[in-house]
Parts: structure tokens; C-alpha cells; sequence
């Protein structure tokens, strides 16, 4: 994921203010060249530049004013004046920014490595689907990925004719799976899943899931573990999340089932009577972690895999919030719930963005992947020259082993993309940094490699060559490149050195102190009384020159929150309600606010007076910072000299 400093370049480069949420803005009976509209150093921005950037991110309706373009032409302009400083300095050179730009640029180049209609179907297929839940078992013969042709024939004749025992002969599938199948699991469950939807299972299992009648069991799919059986057993539509409290106690064996469930009706008892449902919770729950927020329990719905299936039943059987069941059995122990709230499952538009994200991590963005190497190929001419059969005969056995010897190199292209060649040595080159222990055959891993070999290469150079191909990625790799060396030259010469340069600061504070004054202020206790005759009451007492915490005490002897007061000096024009009264010493109405009487003691008027650094130290701060800015930019425009063609920009908004 992009990261918080990839947001404040953005900010850098296009969210200066609010300028660029313009409308779009082109030069009418502009000539065909591009304009000049101000150069640095030896450096020149044309219109096309200005306006491609302006115009990055509109969002109004309005045409931009002069005002506007001359703003953001000045930010415009300090902009390019730091980059340029950024790359005079070499700073696109350093290891580290190097690194990291290639780590954006990996990032940025995703979706241009993806194929639209692909992603856009998956994402639909997805949301169908979780608007389902399947309730399926399985049954699992294993084969690992690597095995060889030999016992992958085993596994998948032994597991089609376990589906034949069951389709033909009428066998329970429950019976075989518990007998015969390779997930530990089945010996307990028979091979149950409980129901499941999108996501919850990898893709060729849920589409077998998915795409397989109820009481019908699916053909032999294959995935990472082996050879799976798929018995649908029901399909139903999703209904949302829930969300409930619970009362829960454990009990530890099942000698204590029966006395744990007395002590559960009981509580139920006093619920029926009417107690408070907080109450009993923290009185007498047993799951330390709910029962201080009154047993509420996170949102889940019937697919939710750490919840008991008897849990969730009930909890969906409770028609409105605010009803509780019986207690109910769970191997946790006995529990009553609560309603606490419900949702609806999204729509797909408020479901798209998460679920590409999913679509972008699972397996399923393999087929993707397939659909682009294909359409990369025809576009960059991929060419098989000699190919497979140029190296096949060349590898040793001990490759199987995860051992690459190489033979003597010939130079013989394999294959070609867009004229580059790709020889016998880039193969080796591969496999030297691939290649790993593995059961299948030889012949089996060469062909693999190879197709593994021919799959990154195609990718890779597509990668390499996309400013080639879309402009659009151009001009945000270059922005994301100026973006960083601007973030790593500001922070060196502006926000980083106003935090660490305290004598700096003390001085530039000491040179502006007229800008960091109090107005007069007002050394004041505000109370908030419950009544007017509470009020009535803490103003005598005021009065008499009774102390605050005394009178605090005395009002609240019976009510903790008959009365509250706040102490502090009160800046002129920074409450609404000193502002009504007189600013003088002693004790004032100040009427009612919010079902609350208050009143205010005034103890001292204080004058106008300047604030020590320590009280301001942020706005100081971030005005030294604003100053250090300044005298950069003055000593960059005298650096690379700033020309502004002031007829050219007249036309951007005439």
C-alpha cells in the first residue's frame, strides 16, 4: 500500500490549496505550438505543462479566474525552483530515493498490468456470489503441486473413482470422506464445511462450489493441497450482519453443564423480571472481554468461521434489537443474546472498491495475469526463435534437485520481443535464481521453467517500457520522482531545520514578538450549575469569596454533577458568553446554556501582553518554518533566474 508520505507529496505537487479543483481550461485560438509561460535558469514550462498539471484534479463547475491562475502560477514556480535545486544537488542519484521510487513505480504500474474487462468481471462474479452462501463437504486425496505425472495419475484416479462410489453406487459421501480423506479434519467433521461464501475458500474450490447443482458432487478440481471432491449440500441467500451482547458462563467439563445452566436461568430470570442487562453483564459474565462494554460482540454474519453455528442461528432468529433468547448451549459454555443492531449487505457499488482489492490478492488475479500476457504479446511482438528446444537437451537431471549446471553458453535467441533478444544465457540466468527442490519430472520442470521464464520476461519488459506506451504513466512517475526529492529537500532545508534550530527560532520569535500578543484577558472561573437555585446557591457562595473546590464540594454533596467550574484566562472574543457582560472584577449571570445555569467569577483583568515562546510554540514554529521557506526561494530565484512571460499567461484565462 502506498504510503502517508506518498499522500503529502501528492498534497506537495497537487493539493497546495484548493486551485486545483477547477474547471478544465484549454487556450482558445491558441497556436499549434505550445506557449512559453516561464522559464528557470535554462529551464523552460510551456502551456501544455501548466495546463496538464492545473488541470490535474477539477472538480468545479466554474470557469478558474486570473486570480486563480496567478496563484497557482506562483506556487507553480516555487515548485519547479526546489526540484531544479533538488536535482542540482544530485539527489536523484542517492541509493535510498533510488529504491524508493522504484518501490512507487512497482505500485503505480499494477494497473496497467491488469486487464480491465478481467478485473471488472471477477469483481462482479464476487459480489453475486457473496450475495449467496453455499453449505458444501469435501474430500480431499492429497498431491502436492510438484509431484510427479506418475502420482498425480494416482491421486486423481484414486479420487474419480471415490466420486463414482458416490454417483453410481449411492455411497454416503460423509462415509468416504471420513474414511478416505486426507484432511485430518473429516475424521471428526466427515468432511463439512458448514456454508461459506466468496473469498472464504481459494478460487477453483469456490468455483466448483459455486457452479456445482445442490445434492450433486463436483468433478476432481485441483488446487495446492491435491485432488478435491465438492458435495453441495445447500446454497441461501446472504442476510447481512448481525450484531449482538451476550451473558456467557463457562462451563470446564461436563459435570458442570447442568449446575452452570441453573445458574444461567437465574440470570434469565432476573431478566424476565426486568433488571438491567448491563448490570447483570457485569455481574455476573464470564467473558472478560465484553462484559465492560455490556457483552456487545463485533458485527459477524452465518458465514463467520470463529462463531458456532447454534450461536449465530439464534442470534439471526431475534426478530428486533433489544430481544434476548433463552440461554443456549455452545462448547464455550451457556449464553443469552442480545439484539444490539443489523445491516443490510452493500450494494455493488459500495462493495467494488474492497472487493478489487481482494480480486488484486487472490488466486483468481492469475487469470488476469494470463489475459495480459497474452494481449503484451501480440502488442510487443513476442517471437519464438529457436525456443525450448534450443536449451532442453543441455540441462542436467540434477535439476530436479534444485541444481543448475550450466552448459557451455552458444548464444542461441530464444526468443524475441520487439527485437530484443532473449538468449540461452538469460535462461540459465533464471533458472539460477529460481530453481528449487522439486518430485516432478525432469521433463516436466524444464517445460515449466521455461514457460515460468517466457510469462516474466514478457511482463517485465512491458513493465520497463510503459512511459513508452501511455503517457499518462509518464507524467505521473515524473511527478511521483520531483514529488519525493521535493519532500526530502523541504524537510531538509525548511521543516526539519525549524524544529531543530531552537536558537533560530528564539531569535526570529524575539524579532517578530509584536505578531505574538495576548489581547486583554480576563483570569476567570466559569460554573455550570445543574438549576438556577444551585446557581443561586455557589454565587453566594462566590460572593462571600468562598473557595471554587469548597463550593464545588459543598453543591455536590448529593449530585456529582450539581455543579462543574473551569478556570483559565479567557482571551477577549474567545467566549461567546464573557463577551455579554462587563469585563470587570467580581461575580456575574451569565443566564442559561444548554439546560445548564451559568456564572462567572472574574478574579483579574489582565492587559495586553506578549506570550512567552513556550505558549505559542506552534504557530512560532510553523512561522519560522514559512520565514526559512521564503528566504530559500529568494536565494533559488537568484540561483536559477525566474522569467515570467506575462503576455502568454494572460491568454490562460482571457
Amino acid at each position: 500500500m502506498i504510503k502517508i508520505k506518498s499522500i503529502i507529496i501528492i498534497c506537495l505537487l497537487f493539493g497546495m490549496n484548493s486551485l486545483f479543483a477547477q474547471n478544465t481550461i484549454s487556450i482558445a485560438g491558441m497556436p499549434n505550438d505550445p506557449l512559453p509561460i516561464f522559464s528557470y535558469g535554462d529551464e523552460m514550462v510551456y502551456s501544455d505543462e501548466f495546463l496538464r498539471v492545473f488541470n490535474k484534479n477539477n472538480k468545479e463547475g466554474h470557469e478558474p479566474t486570473k486570480e486563480e491562475i496567478e496563484e497557482y502560477l506562483e506556487l507553480y514556480t516555487k515548485f519547479k525552483l526546489k526540484v531544479a535545486e533538488a536535482y542540482d544537488r544530485k539527489m536523484d542519484t542517492i541509493p535510498k530515493f533510488i529504491k524508493e521510487l522504484a518501490g512507487y513505480r512497482k505500485q503505480l504500474a499494477q494497473p496497467y498490468l491488469t486487464d480491465k474487462s478481467v478485473t471488472e468481471r471477477l469483481i462482479k462474479e464476487a459480489y453475486d456470489r457473496s450475495l449467496m452462501e453455499v453449505n458444501a463437504s469435501h474430500l480431499l486425496i492429497a498431491c502436492s503441486k510438484d509431484a510427479s505425472a506418475t502420482d498425480t495419475a494416482i491421486a486423481y484416479n484414486k479420487i474419480l473413482g471415490l466420486r463414482s462410489r458416490v454417483v453410481d453406487n449411492n455411497e454416503k459421501f460423509s462415509m468416504l470422506a471420513e474414511q478416505f480423506s486426507d484432511d485430518p479434519s473429516a475424521k471428526t467433521n466427515k468432511g463439512s464445511l458448514g456454508y461459506f461464501t466468496a473469498f472464504q475458500m481459494i478460487y477453483p474450490f469456490e468455483n466448483a462450489a459455486f457452479n456445482t447443482e445442490i445434492g450433486s458432487v463436483s468433478m476432481p478440481i485441483r488446487t495446492q493441497f491435491g485432488y478435491h471432491l465438492v458435495y453441495v449440500r445447500d446454497k441461501r441467500k446472504s442476510m447481512g450482519d448481525v450484531k449482538v451482547a451476550h451473558i456467557m458462563m463457562k462451563f470446564y467439563n461436563e459435570g458442570e453443564v447442568d449446575s452452570v445452566k441453573m445458574k444461567m436461568d437465574a440470570v434469565y430470570a432476573k431478566l424476565q423480571a426486568g433488571e438491567e442487562w448491563n448490570k447483570l453483564v457485569e455481574e455476573f459474565s464470564d467473558d472478560f472481554n465484553t462484559n465492560s462494554k455490556g457483552g456487545e460482540l463485533n458485527w459477524f454474519n452465518r458465514t463467520t468461521s470463529n462463531m458456532p453455528s447454534e450461536f449465530k442461528d439464534v442470534a439471526y432468529d431475534l426478530k428486533s434489537e433489544g430481544d434476548y433468547s433463552k440461554p443456549i448451549r455452545t462448547k464455550y459454555g451457556w449464553h443469552i443474546l442480545k439484539k444490539t443492531g443489523s445491516r443490510e449487505l452493500p450494494t455493488f457499488d459500495e462493495s467494488k472498491a474492497l472487493l478489487k482489492r481482494k480480486v488484486e490478492r487472490d488466486s483468481r488475479s492469475e487469470i488476469n495475469k494470463e489475459v495480459v500476457i497474452e494481449r503484451i504479446k501480440k502488442e510487443n511482438k513476442y517471437t519464438e526463435v529457436k525456443g525450448l528446444d534450443a536449451v532442453k537437451g543441455k540441462l542436467k537431471p540434477s535439476l530436479v534437485q534444485g541444481i543448475v549446471e550450466r552448459p557451455q553458453i552458444t548464444g542461441d535467441v530464444l526468443f524475441t520481443i520487439d527485437n530484443r533478444k532473449y538468449t540461452d544465457e538469460s535462461f540459465y540466468d533464471f533458472l539460477d535464481n529460481t530453481v528449487g527442490k522439486t518430485v516432478k519430472t525432469f521433463d516436466q520442470i524444464v517445460v515449466e521453467y521455461y514457460k515460468h521464464f517466457v510469462r516474466d520476461a514478457n511482463l517485465e519488459y512491458e513493465e520497463e517500457i510503459l512511459e513508452k506506451k501511455y503517457p499518462e504513466f509518464k507524467y505521473i512517475m515524473q511527478e511521483y520522482k520531483d514529488g519525493i526529492l521535493l519532500f526530502e529537500l523541504t524537510d531538509q532545508e525548511v521543516w526539519s531545520k525549524a524544529v531543530s534550530d531552537s536558537a533560530g527560532l528564539e531569535t526570529f520569535y524575539a524579532n517578530n514578538i509584536a505578531n505574538y500578543k495576548w489581547d486583554e484577558r480576563a483570569d476567570a472561573i466559569i460554573y455550570s450549575c445543574k438549576n438556577a437555585k444551585t446557581a443561586k446557591k455557589a454565587m453566594k457562595l462566590a460572593k462571600k469569596g468562598v473557595a471554587t473546590a469548597d463550593i464545588v464540594n459543598k453543591c455536590n454533596q448529593k449530585d456529582a454533577l450539581a455543579i462543574t467550574s473551569e478556570n483559565k484566562k479567557f482571551e477577549k472574543g474567545s467566549n461567546s458568553l464573557l463577551d455579554k457582560i462587563e469585563w470587570k472584577k467580581g461575580v456575574y449571570s451569565l443566564g442559561d446554556e444548554n439546560d445548564r445555569t451559568k456564572f462567572v467569577q472574574i478574579n483579574e483583568i489582565l492587559p495586553p501582553m506578549e506570550k512567552p515562546l513556550d505558549n505559542n510554540l506552534g504557530q512560532a514554529t510553523s512561522d519560522y518554518q514559512n520565514y526559512l521557506e521564503q528566504i530559500w526561494i529568494d536565494s533559488l530565484k537568484k540561483k536559477f533566474p525566474l522569467e515570467i512571460y506575462h503576455n502568454n499567461v494572460k491568454k490562460l484565462y482571457n
